[in-house]
């Protein structure tokens, strides 16, 4: 099966509705990334990601209120995170996966040069054998402030009206909430769509969001993974350039010669 999106020239918007970039590599689980301080890798990425940090958190179990048990709380996995300066963008690593992420993406080739280091760290550390699962997810948002639109049906019209066409019919005007999700296939792995969406109320604009996740599962190689990775961001952005509709996309200025 293959998607029919048609192919776009990647173009830079100024005003890009991007909230955050995730690629997260799992593998299988390595004891030792839980039971040694991860000295070695956090030298392999410090140029770049200096700000460290741990985290390992505890999971409260509330017994049944139909059975006579105590509480239980679970340590949950230990959690290490390597950030830049700016705190915008850091690896995550566990025992069984790591992650690029970023809230401030501007262009693939940053956000690849960063992956391919942490790759490169994880192999050089931790000698990876194969990926498990491998997942690219861009999560774009739309607010009033960013698109001069003030009210959910208004911001809907940013999407094909088949994506947002539950935002207003005969039953009602406008939800509270909404979410709808799509489960796509192609030869190679799977795209999960997502459209939300969440009225305003006392405490916050309304907002609409598009989250597109790209991943494949199995026994994948390490090899490769930048080239692999770059597929998975063309698929994506033929994706989002499908849903935005093109009367729209003049609203995230384009960057004029940026194709």
């Amino acid at each position: 099966m293959t998607l029919g999106f048609p192919h776009v020239s990647d173009i830079r918007l100024t005003k890009a509705p991007l909230a955050e970039v995730v690629c997260q590599v799992r593998f299988p689980a390595i004891l030792r990334i839980d039971k040694e301080s991860p000295s070695d890798f956090q030298e392999a990425v410090r140029r770049r990601f200096p700000v460290f940090e741990v985290e390992q958190g505890v999971q409260l179990r509330l017994p049944s209120p139909l059975v006579a048990a105590a509480s239980e709380a679970q340590m949950t996995p230990r959690l290490y995170r390597f950030r830049t300066a700016d705190g915008e963008s850091f690896i995550t690593v566990t025992a069984d996966s790591y992650a690029l992420t970023t809230n401030r993406y501007t262009v693939w080739d940053e956000f690849a040069h960063d992956l391919q280091l942490a790759h490169d760290a994880m192999q050089q550390v931790y000698e990876l054998p194969f990926s498990t699962r491998i997942g690219l997810r861009y999560v774009n948002v739309f607010l009033p402030s960013q698109t001069g639109y003030e009210t959910l049906a208004e911001l809907g019209q940013l999407l094909r009206s088949e994506l947002t066409c539950l935002l207003s019919v005969d039953a009602w005007s406008t939800p509270k909430e909404l979410l709808t999700q799509i489960l796509l296939e192609d030869e190679e792995g799977n795209l999960t769509m997502r459209v939300g969406a969440k009225a305003k109320d006392d405490s916050s604009e309304p907002v609409l969001f598009l989250d597109l996740d790209y991943f494949e599962e199995g026994q994948l190689p390490t090899q490769g993974l930048i080239e692999r990775c770059q597929r998975y961001h063309d698929t994506i952005y033929d994706a989002f350039r499908w849903c935005v509709r093109a009367d729209q996309l003049a609203i995230f200025e384009p960057v004029e010669g940026s194709c």
